[in-house]
Order: C-alpha cells, then sequence, then structure tokens
C-alpha cells in the first residue's frame, strides 16, 4: 500500500504528497522529532527545503504506510490541510531562513490557511486579572477593527480575551495549538461550540505543527510559542510571571527580529513581572493600539522592494493605496489633510476612507494627527 494516495488529500497546494509521507514517516519512527529533522538538514544537507528534506529522508518503508494512512485520515475528517517548510503555502515569514531558523518541519491547519498579514500577536498570562483581560480585549477588537490579524496561543486568559474579542472583526484571528488537532485541550476552548468552533465560524483558523494524537505536555506547549513568533508582525505581552511562556514568546521573536512591546502594568502584581521585565531589556511600552499598529506599520515597512507603482504600494504591494488617495497625499505634502477634504477631493465616501486609510496606517505609510493624515515620507 502506497502512502502518497493517503497524504494527497491532506497536501496544501503546492505540497509534495511523497515528500510529506516521507516526513511523516520520520515523525512516527521512535524518538524522531520535526526538531531533530530539522537540524539533520541543517548539518547534513545544502539546498532549499525540500532539498534538504528528499537529501536526507529515504522513502517510507513498506511496513510505515498503514500508519501513515491512519495519520492522514485522521486529518482529513477534521478538515486539516498540510503543507511543509518552504512550500508555497507555508508562511514565509515562519520559512525564513530555515533550518537555521526554527520554524517547524510541516504546519497543519483547519480553516483559513495561515500566515495573514498584517497580524500581531497578543500573549500573556493564563491566569490573567481583570485588566489584563480587558487589555487584552480592548488591543485586539480595535487593532482587528483596522484590519490587523489576531494571532495567539488559545490558552486560557490573555489569549483567550483576545481571540475572543477579535472574532467578529474584519481581521480575525488565529489560534496556535500546543496539542494536535484531534486532542481536545483546553478542554471548554475545544468543546463543541466553544472558542474554537467560534474562531472558525468567524473565518479564523486553528494551527498546529503536532501529529493529530499529540497530547498538551510542556514541550508541547512551549514549542508552539516560536509558531505565533513567525507569524505575526509585531508582538503583545500584556501580562505575565517571571517564567511566562510570554517570555519565550517574546524572545523567538526579538530573534526573528519582528517588534516586540509590553503593557505596563501595577508594579505589585505578579502578572506584572514579565512585561515589566521586558521592559526594562528594551521592549516598547503599549499604550494602546496606536503604538501597536505603529510598531506593526515599521515592521512592515523594511519587507519586500516596492513593486512598479512605487510609493502608492507599501510593504511589497500588500497594502497600497488608491491611486486617487495617494496622489491627493502627495499633492498636500508634508501638510495633513483632513478625512472630509480627502473625500471631496476623491469623490469617496467617509467610510470607505476610513477603512482605506486605517490599511495604510498598519502598512506603515500613513501618519495620523488631529489636523489629519498624511503620507509618512516625502514623496
Amino acid at each position: 500500500m502506497s502512502a502518497s494516495p493517503a497524504t494527497e488529500r491532506i497536501a496544501a497546494p503546492g505540497t509534495d504528497p511523497d515528500l510529506l509521507a516521507r516526513v511523516l514517516a520520520w515523525l512516527l519512527a521512535p524518538r524522531r522529532t520535526g526538531e531533530a529533522l530539522r537540524r539533520t538538514c541543517r548539518d547534513r544537507a545544502e539546498g532549499g527545503p525540500d532539498e534538504r528534506l528528499r537529501a536526507v529522508l529515504p522513502a517510507p518503508a513498506d511496513g510505515q504506510a498503514d500508519a501513515i494512512a491512519s495519520i492522514a485520515g485522521t486529518w482529513r475528517r477534521l478538515g486539516v490541510t498540510v503543507a511543509l517548510v518552504g512550500d508555497r503555502a507555508y508562511p514565509a515569514g515562519l520559512a525564513a531562513g530555515w533550518p537555521h531558523t526554527d520554524g517547524p518541519v510541516l504546519l497543519a491547519w483547519t480553516g483559513q490557511a495561515p500566515g495573514i498579514t498584517p497580524a500581531v500577536g497578543l500573549v500573556g498570562a493564563r491566569r490573567a486579572t481583570g485588566y489584563g483581560t480587558g487589555v487584552a480585549s480592548w488591543l485586539s477588537a480595535t487593532i482587528a477593527r483596522a484590519g490587523g490579524h489576531i494571532v495567539s496561543g488559545g490558552a486560557r486568559g490573555i489569549d483567550a480575551a483576545a481571540h475572543q474579542a477579535a472574532l467578529e472583526e474584519p481581521g480575525g484571528t488565529t489560534v496556535v495549538l500546543g496539542c494536535g488537532h484531534a486532542v481536545s485541550y483546553p478542554r471548554g476552548h475545544a468543546a463543541p461550540g466553544g472558542l474554537f468552533d467560534r474562531v472558525l465560524d468567524h473565518g479564523g483558523s486553528l494551527v498546529s505543527e503536532l501529529l493529530p494524537h499529540e497530547r498538551p505536555h510542556a514541550g508541547n506547549v512551549r514549542l508552539r510559542n516560536r509558531v505565533v513568533a513567525g507569524l505575526v508582525g509585531a508582538l503583545v505581552v500584556v501580562e505575565g510571571g517571571n517564567r511566562s511562556g510570554a517570555l519565550v514568546t517574546a524572545g523567538a521573536a526579538a530573534d526573528r527580529g519582528v517588534p516586540v512591546l509590553a503593557v505596563p502594568g501595577d508594579i505589585r502584581a505578579p502578572g506584572s513581572a514579565a512585561p515589566h521585565r521586558l521592559l526594562a531589556e528594551g521592549a516598547a511600552p503599549c499604550r494602546g493600539p496606536e503604538d501597536v499598529l505603529d510598531a506593526l506599520g515599521a515592521g512592515t515597512s523594511s519587507g519586500p522592494a516596492r513593486g512598479p507603482t512605487g510609493p502608492d504600494t507599501p510593504g511589497g504591494g500588500t497594502l497600497g493605496l488608491p491611486p486617487d488617495v495617494a496622489r491627493a497625499l502627495r499633492e498636500a505634502w508634508p501638510r495633513p489633510v483632513r478625512v472630509d477634504d480627502l473625500a471631496v477631493a476623491t469623490g469617496r465616501s467617509v467610510p470607505v476612507l476610513l477603512s482605506v486609510l486605517t490599511q495604510g496606517q498598519i502598512a506603515g505609510v500613513l501618519a495620523e494627527s488631529l489636523e489629519g493624515v498624511r503620507l509618512r515620507r516625502a514623496p
């Protein structure tokens, strides 16, 4: 029995089912992990991710076909799609520098494909305070309303508050699981009608690097932190203790050059330890959603080179301003333009303009003041 027909049914567009079967065969063998496979590719092979994987992975043995088909069948029943590192469906930010960086060898998801940009990570304590969950909800709802996508770890406390607040907003939300898709954890969130079902119902996604039945032990839960960091353009630590997993996420983000922000809190509260430590180490203070949007814009502005449309196309063309809006702002430079005046100049309605301008702020090409909006840089 060949393993590839089973993997064909779960492979993302652009993912080779045969290579996916080889990866699964490796992961199903005793004492072999995705991290060990990454290190093997780093030390023993050259080329792109697929070339390295092919160089170190043999074809599955005859006796492994049934086990691979079982794993693939479980994923298929759960509606899971799988991509390998370097494939076009695998998030580029997470794959950057692999295998010298620590992105997982595979990524499995239900719902919308991961890697949405612009994205913000909001992380923090499970035993959160009312202040922490309130701040997380405020930041998440405002950023998602502006079109930013919210990414977190699906745990209770800060994570849950962030996901919940983003559900019905345009940006939406992604949950990075600390277990496989077939494991109900946390039980309340994974129960029918719980938070995870609501995330999917509102167009979000559940992402995991783990095989479907992998349990959420401490190592797996901490592994997901680097996935959160690799999916976002800015990371906010809301609350957490001295040994919080949020600090691990912050470290992974900093290693990838992702801006890290921390929410100041009560100096007497244990949950302020993580953000205050980050602030002391040089993280930017998060005083509100505007700080996060500014950091996200700064992160995207150093992305791919602009295309042929020039300054009207920020961040490599992902959030370009409409030509008439860009023209009016260029003509007014360096003076800001009131939204009402911009509506007259372009013939666009104010609600439509507000959406366009918010996207421009997220992309880092627009600055807003009491006098109106202007281009951040000279045209």
